[in-house]
């Protein structure tokens, strides 16, 4: 339906305007950017993991809190960092990023060094555990008007370890492959500039540094579920 004016006509229902944030660019702690300035962008969360259960006595679902950082560089290339913890074990990591964004496409090239420290002195027990991993990783990302896309995967290789129970320890001075994990990530623009991250994870790793007691007494690839929540600050 128009309505006719000595200038023409002019729709009477007109196109709905996007709004002030649709228009501005999406956050994200994903998809691969460059920027033209120096930025930083954060989020935090928690996951839900389900080791094994020969890998401990019973089924255990313990909340990990962590707290992701990225800081972007003119140009292709940034910094992240991470900060992972359930009290008892803890990791630390931080690495360079190379991005190459196409579009609404996005590959990100990365390599991340990891320090994981813990102590148990309750419950019976007396560990303690420090740890130095290495993490090569890829990842590809999609971006709709809403929603981001990303699969990652990353190796897992250990430089050195060291375990000690009590007066008794395990040290391991030698570089070995400890396998590799798989993610998909969901970010989801709810409100204004407002986004939720939903994580789907597997680790298929030996060692798992979470779980890091059963470190010395098992020798064979798990596969570590992962569900993951976190919001972008």
């Amino acid at each position: 339906m128009f309505l006719l004016g000595s200038a023409g006509y002019i729709p009477v229902f007109a196109q709905e305007e996007p709004s002030i944030y649709e228009r501005q660019e999406m956050p994200s702690m994903h998809l691969a950017r460059t920027d033209k300035i120096t930025k930083y962008r954060a989020s935090i969360g928690f996951s839900m993991v389900q080791p094994p259960k020969d890998m401990i006595e019973t089924a255990l679902q313990a909340p990990l809190f962590d707290y992701h950082g990225i800081y972007s560089l003119p140009g292709i290339f940034s910094l992240e960092g991470d900060f992972s913890s359930i009290i008892v074990s803890n990791q630390i990591s931080f690495g360079p990023r190379i991005n190459f964004p196409v579009d609404n496409l996005g590959l990100k090239f990365g390599y991340d060094l990891s320090f994981v420290f813990g102590q148990l002195k309750q419950f019976g027990f007396y560990n303690t555990t420090k740890a130095w991993l290495h993490y090569p990783n890829f990842s590809g990302s999609w971006q709709s008007k809403k929603m981001i896309f990303t699969l990652k995967t990353e190796a897992v290789i250990v430089s050195s370890a060291e375990t000690r129970t009590g007066e008794n320890a395990l040290s391991i001075s030698k570089n070995f492959y400890n396998g590799n994990t798989v993610a998909f990530y969901i970010e989801q623009r709810l409100h204004k500039n407002k986004v939720l991250i939903i994580g789907f994870k597997d680790s298929y790793v030996k060692y798992y540094w979470p779980v890091w007691l059963t470190f010395s007494t098992f020798n064979r690839y798990y596969h570590v579920p992962e569900l993951s929540f976190s919001w972008i600050l």
